[in-house]
């Protein structure tokens, strides 16, 4: 029998190098301190953790030492930013510094990862270009047994299946998946859909466009005698955040 899951769901971190990616390593230590707060089962990155491929050194020795804080299993796909090109970020990067718990989804057909603990599978493929005909949902897999199954993908929802836009993901798409949880990842606010039996959601970005917008996570709750259900949890408002990283500087 499936046992009671705690997602913690985020996308679209773009961490990036020097002064002016202060603010963004805040908010991401707080998207972790939630992770940890909600004694999350299953950590989801949708994408986008990095704002380009040209990252290197201390922020990606800050990303392994801030995984190294979660305990529970985190999955990581690549979006359109942080993409598989040549010499990709994700690529160049050996999760196994943070802890066995971390697990990179690279391959462009799709993987399955078994959770046996949490009776759960998680699906997910990495973006390899963000095009027209990208669509980040084909080949995603039917249910396995009684198991959880739990869906990530990096794109634009829209109704319109012959909308002209990169990285399409349908509603119809999403209800033909069958997944309990889709955590999706590119659109930077909070937005949750249902088609057929999937709760589908943005989680948001966790540093907002706008200085007094508020960043934002997911945290889902899948429970064998209830409807999936997801609450947005708040990160900061910009201002916040940048406060914070100046707090953090003089300390």
């Amino acid at each position: 029998m499936r046992r009671p899951v705690t997602i913690a769901h985020t996308s679209d971190v773009h961490l990036i190098d020097g002064d002016a990616g202060r603010n963004v390593r805040v908010a991401f230590s707080r998207v972790v301190d939630a992770v940890i707060a909600h004694e999350a089962d299953l950590f989801l990155i949708a994408g986008d953790l990095f704002d380009h491929n040209r990252i290197h050194g201390d922020v990606i020795d800050f990303v392994y030492e801030q995984l190294s804080r979660v305990a529970c299993p985190t999955v990581i796909i690549s979006g359109n930013h942080d993409n598989s090109e040549d010499d990709a970020v994700l690529a160049r990067m050996n999760f196994g510094h943070a802890g066995d718990h971390v697990t990179l989804i690279d391959d462009v057909a799709g993987r399955v990862l078994k959770f046996p603990a949490l009776h759960a599978t998680v699906w997910g493929r990495c973006m390899e270009d963000h095009h027209p005909g990208h669509r980040p949902m084909a080949g995603a897999p039917a249910r396995t047994g009684d198991l959880w199954h739990i869906g990530m993908a990096h794109g634009f929802y829209v109704d319109d299946p012959h909308a002209d836009r990169s990285s399409l993901i349908t509603s119809d798409e999403i209800a033909a998946s069958g997944f309990d949880y889709l955590a999706l990842g590119h659109v930077h606010c909070h937005r949750q859909v249902q088609h057929g039996a999937t709760l589908a959601c943005y989680a948001g970005a966790p540093v907002p466009y706008g200085r007094d917008e508020t960043g934002s996570m997911a945290i889902a709750r899948l429970r064998p005698d209830a409807p999936a259900s997801v609450v947005e949890y708040a990160i900061g408002t910009r201002g916040e955040l940048e406060a914070l990283s100046r707090l953090a500087e003089v300390e």
